[in-house]
């Protein structure tokens, strides 16, 4: 049975980029530098406790979590579990270690050694990685991941003040995590390394239509759906870069028009949210009943893509649906439809060119 530890070493590879070459003359250590990391998280996910990954005390605190029924909290309750997240933590950073310590390596290194194809890092900046790694949860199983490295080809040798770096197999890696490491500093640098992304690697941001690589196939139909709905508008995607690829982080891209988001979604291969947005509370309450009047099966539709929050938060606000009050986040004022099909996709879009038109843009925009 899969655990929740491999599901999100599975999460690391469906948010891998498809390999895309962007220096022919550099392909050969690009092409081996993706082919280490893959073949990281697909031995990991086989055997998760061979690469210092545990599953097993998450699992064991969640079935302990329902047999003592303390589970009965609701999500809307934005209940906190910090041993939860702790232990899920643990277990996201320990996937992730390898990827950051390739990382820390190549922010640090002086360049790779052409006969030889090592990484050359500064003794005390090797040093200094070590020391940085130590920042997770459970470092003191480092030592054995190291030693799992050695195990799975990476050479490590020190002559003088320098460390090399290097694969037996792939031996002109380090070449390929060189290039992602020294590509100019961004906010979707950590990103890009990765998910191995070298088509974007000194690009200013990703694309929609990268995403659309890594979700399902309808997914991406949806997502090319809305795209083309909003073809013509002036509106502006934002991409929210990733700060990491395991089960926690999704895609979030929001679309603008004249500097306010109208929609967007969250993302990933088994994951789709639309979301609509409406800026303020009583847009939502007003758009309720225009609905309620013209169509009756609408609006129970729309009533129910707008999940109740209960928390006592100082944005929690009280909107309308007809009669009925519904507590929901005002700080983001939004429809949320998750894992939508083709009718509620189409119905989703009609509220939003509905909605637009009641706030002043022409139906053409639209």
């Amino acid at each position: 049975m899969e655990t929740c530890a491999q599901r999100s070493i599975k999460h690391c590879l469906g948010m891998i980029a498809p390999f895309e070459s962007s220096d022919q003359q550099s392909e050969k250590g690009q092409f081996e530098f993706y082919q280490l990391m893959v073949s990281i998280y697909q031995g990991m996910y086989e055997s998760p406790e061979e690469y210092l990954v545990f599953p097993a005390p998450y699992e064991e605190y969640l079935v302990n979590l329902q047999k003592r029924a303390t589970q009965k909290k609701k999500e809307k309750e934005h209940i906190s579990d910090s041993r939860e997240s702790t232990l899920r933590n643990t277990f996201q950073q320990a996937i992730q270690f390898y990827a950051l310590y390739f990382y820390n390596l190549g922010l640090k290194s002086i360049g790779v050694d052409e006969q030889t194809g090592s990484l050359a890092v500064p003794k005390e900046d090797y040093k200094y990685v070590l020391k940085q790694m130590e920042r997770i949860h459970d470092a003191k199983y480092n030592v054995q991941r190291y030693e799992r490295l050695v195990r799975i080809g990476v050479q490590t040798e020190e002559k003088d003040d320098t460390v090399y770096i290097t694969h037996k197999v792939y031996k002109d890696a380090m070449s390929g995590l060189q290039y992602l490491c020294k590509t100019p500093d961004s906010k979707y640098k950590w990103m890009n390394f990765l998910r191995l992304d070298y088509k974007n690697a000194y690009a200013p941001i990703p694309t929609v239509d990268d995403i659309c690589k890594t979700l399902s196939v309808g997914s991406a139909a949806i997502v090319k759906r809305l795209e083309m709905c909003l073809t013509g508008m002036k509106t502006k995607a934002r991409i929210k870069p990733l700060r990491g690829i395991v089960s926690d982080f999704k895609w979030k891209v929001e679309y603008s028009f004249k500097g306010k988001n109208i929609c967007g979604f969250y993302a990933d291969r088994e994951y789709l949210m639309l979301c609509l947005y409406f800026n303020h509370f009583q847009n939502i309450t007003e758009l309720a009943g225009t609905i309620y009047e013209e169509d009756r099966e609408l609006f129970q539709w729309f009533k129910a893509q707008f999940p109740e929050r209960l928390c006592k938060c100082p944005s929690n606000r009280r909107v309308y649906f007809g009669e009925e009050p519904r507590r929901i986040c005002g700080l983001s004022n939004r429809a949320e439809i998750v894992n939508p099909d083709t009718e509620d996709v189409e119905r989703a879009l009609y509220i939003l060119r509905r909605y637009r038109n009641m706030h002043g843009q022409a139906e053409k925009e639209l």
